[in-house]
């Protein structure tokens, strides 16, 4: 097995399309078999209104593929998944966790440096 019970992930969904807005889901492993992953967690959407990124206040629980080419999954390092955020920083969305720094999730470069 890919993932064991209780693993943190996240899952970025890929822009499908221009003006396909950002889309992830951040939870912990139910159960995993064969490419299906069975996780709860919470979702986040572009607020197009003002560019950030906001969580969804409800849990859901997601059956996702790790075959699917449309997503990109992480593992995460263990965290409280109810301290879990994305803020926005210098034009950067970053992943939270209470006052801990865990990801950058944008798309482009910083400064032209890698």
């Amino acid at each position: 097995m890919m993932f064991e019970s209780g693993d943190m992930l996240l899952v970025s969904h890929r822009h499908l399309y221009e003006g396909d807005g950002d889309r992830f889901f951040i939870g912990r492993t139910i159960v995993c078999e064969g490419p299906l992953i069975k996780a709860e967690g919470y979702s986040f959407v572009r607020d197009l209104s003002n560019g950030h990124i906001i969580k969804k206040q409800e849990k859901r629980t997601k059956v996702l593929s790790l075959s699917t080419p449309g997503q990109m999954v992480y593992q995460l390092p263990c965290i409280d998944l109810e301290l879990i955020d994305i803020v926005s920083r210098n034009s950067d969305a970053v992943l939270v966790a209470g006052p801990r720094q865990i990801m950058n999730l944008s798309e482009h470069t910083h400064c032209g440096h890698f």
